[in-house]
């Protein structure tokens, strides 16, 4: 390599630098909002959770369902380490159990574009509805409402919801949480417990719908935060990663501009001396 196009990369490799230096500082920066958001909307899904726990999550012993909808949540930019590809991997493992079970494949729907790309090489028969643009704006409960609309609109056995927990900046997990449908809360004995003004199956059919979209609303912060403390920590790596390369290229450039000057100044004496 030239000493040239050694220059031109080492001035192109500390752009980069200052490039993602820069996103992560924004990174961080919009992080502490969504993670003061995040943690105000988890007592709030917790006791919803709790509530309807008991009746609509899946047991073991229970038979596998017939059909199937997913909830994929991804973000809708890169740039973010391996989250996306986490979320489009426990999707795949979902379908590969179904089919091993001798089940119909699962319908899947998507919150984010990243999974979609992903999904469409290789389940693009499965999907039924995608969302691009989710986050362009703070994530709101009408948001989470309208995701949850869609969902039910789809009557299957089970809902499942996949997507990032946020643990911590340099730690987060893909969750997969699953419901019964809304059936299981119209069998016998359903919260026999409770008082009812009205009619308890419209009540409950409501309370149904309000709980997801409380998943959902909660599963979308968690998304969120988790995005951006894997794209903050993913840039502080390219970051350093530039600054090392650009030292290094540092050395080798100045050894071979001293190797060119050392071999000119002897060609130089050489000259004078032969004359």
């Amino acid at each position: 390599m030239s000493l040239k196009a050694l220059s031109l990369r080492i001035k192109a490799t500390t752009s980069t630098a200052k490039i993602t230096k820069a996103m992560k500082m924004v990174a961080a920066a919009k992080l502490k909002s969504a993670e003061r958001m995040m943690l105000g909307a988890r007592p709030f899904a917790a006791s919803t959770q709790s509530l309807f726990d008991a009746y609509l999550t899946p047991k073991e012993e229970d038979e596998a369902p017939e059909s199937v909808l997913y909830l994929a949540i991804s973000s809708d930019k890169g740039l973010c380490g391996g989250l996306n590809s986490r979320v489009v991997k426990e999707i795949k493992l979902g379908a590969i159990e179904a089919e091993n079970a001798g089940k119909p494949p699962a319908e899947i729907m998507i919150c984010g574009s990243k999974v979609r790309d992903q999904l469409m090489r290789t389940h693009s028969d499965q999907l039924s509805v995608t969302m691009d643009e989710a986050y362009t704006k703070p994530v709101t409960f009408a948001l989470a409402s309208f995701v949850t609309e869609q969902m039910l609109t789809k009557t299957v056995d089970q809902y499942t919801i996949v997507s990032n927990r946020f643990k911590s900046v340099i730690a987060q997990d893909v969750e997969k949480m699953s419901l019964k449908s809304p059936a299981a809360l119209g069998e016998s004995g359903v919260m026999d417990e409770f008082e009812f003004e009205g009619e308890k199956e419209d009540i409950l059919a409501n309370l149904y719908q309000f709980h997801l979209a409380v998943q959902i609303y909660s599963a979308l912060l968690e998304n969120v935060t988790s995005e951006l403390a894997s794209k903050m920590t993913a840039m502080d790596s390219a970051t350093t990663n530039a600054t090392e390369m650009v030292s290094k290229l540092t050395i080798i450039y100045n050894r071979r501009r001293q190797a060119k000057v050392t071999t000119e100044l002897t060609e130089i004496v050489a000259g004078a001396e032969s004359v």
